[in-house]
């Protein structure tokens, strides 16, 4: 079985082993789309991940089931795939894309170009480049890809280089203590399942872009950068011309990255002066701002039936339940009741 929804439609390509078109597969703004499909045959998954030229040989005894989802927005793709059977897989992901998957279930048996893989372990796979991938038996993977411009687009604009990492072949990066890919690529994928249209809203696709590219760009971050000792004085300026920047766009949800661009400082110089001055983040602020900016538009509702999460959505969160746990955190109260009181009055 299998279920496709795209906003709007593209025409479908032919898969050859081991050939694909140049990347990226880049969407327009409004561009999105769903597929799901369960599988009884390794081709039939293979077949799944399009541009890959991907080739599946079942290797363990017994039926073969599967399921995959895919989630394409913007020029990134979310994936899960699902098999119950050891699977030998090669392939070549489309030239000028890169990937970067977690397995969820660790087991004994997988192995990625040569290498078993180890709980501490992510998959990277470089666009253009073959790789070969020996599954343990019922696994689960989920995955990103995404543009390599785009990606280096982004390390620019937050003042960082490209990750070494990002320009060379396949092959393991080891999970830092904080490293949390897999959670959070889990997470989103259960969200996305429950609540696909809220990819509609281009203020989330924005802000889920934004943090896919950060949190990608953190795999490769290791030390401490040089220019962590900024004057007092400094630290104060680039505080006050974030806060600036915020007042001036308090009806939009703000990235680090704008934030970084303003000011012509690197996301860690700008992280720095903020956990100096406001002894928290940046991106935990900005969280904040979104809060109050969704609920300055739930106070402006003027019926019961106004639909909460599409707001959240507006405003970047794309988890309900967290988004309201969050909202309650800082608020005292449920995004509901203040909608209820906000008609009341």
């Amino acid at each position: 079985m299998s279920v496709q929804r795209r906003f709007p439609t593209t025409p479908g390509r032919s898969m050859n082993r081991f050939t694909a078109p140049a990347f990226p597969r880049r969407t327009s703004a409004e561009s999105v789309s769903v597929r799901v499909s369960d599988t009884h045959d390794a081709d039939e998954q293979a077949a799944c991940l399009t541009d890959w030229g991907q080739c599946y040989e079942q290797m363990s005894s017994g039926a073969f089931d599967g399921h995959f989802e895919s989630y394409s927005f913007d020029g990134i793709e979310l994936f899960q795939e699902e098999t119950n059977q050891v699977v030998q897989q090669y392939g070549q992901p489309q030239p000028g894309s890169m990937t970067m998957a977690a397995l969820l279930n660790q087991s004994e048996g997988a192995r990625f170009c040569g290498t078993a893989v180890r709980e501490d372990h992510y998959l990277f796979l470089r666009g253009g480049q073959e790789f070969h991938f020996r599954t343990p038996q019922r696994a689960t993977l989920v995955a990103v890809t995404v543009d390599m411009a785009t990606f280096g687009d982004y390390c620019q604009r937050v003042g960082e280089l490209p990750p070494p990492g990002a320009c060379v072949t396949n092959g393991l990066i080891r999970k830092g203590a904080q490293d949390e890919l897999g959670g959070v690529l889990s997470s989103l994928m259960q969200s996305l399942r429950h609540t696909p249209d809220m990819l509609r809203h281009t203020a989330l696709r924005r802000c889920l872009s934004e943090g896919l590219h950060s949190t990608l760009l953190g795999l490769y971050e290791t030390g401490t950068p040089a220019g962590k000792d900024l004057t007092a004085s400094t630290r104060q300026y680039v505080v006050n011309k974030a806060r600036d920047y915020m007042r001036e766009h308090v009806d939009e949800p703000i990235t680090v990255s704008d934030l970084c661009a303003h000011i012509r400082i690197s996301r860690r110089l700008l992280q720095y002066a903020f956990q100096d001055v406001l002894g928290t983040n940046p991106a935990r602020y900005l969280r904040a701002m979104r809060l109050n900016g969704a609920r300055r538009e739930i106070r402006r509702q003027t019926s019961e039936h106004a639909c909460v999460a599409d707001i959240a959505a507006r405003w970047g969160f794309w988890h309900p339940s967290r988004f309201a746990a969050e909202y309650k955190s800082l608020f005292g109260e449920l995004p509901s009741q203040t909608l209820k009181a906000a008609v009341r009055h």
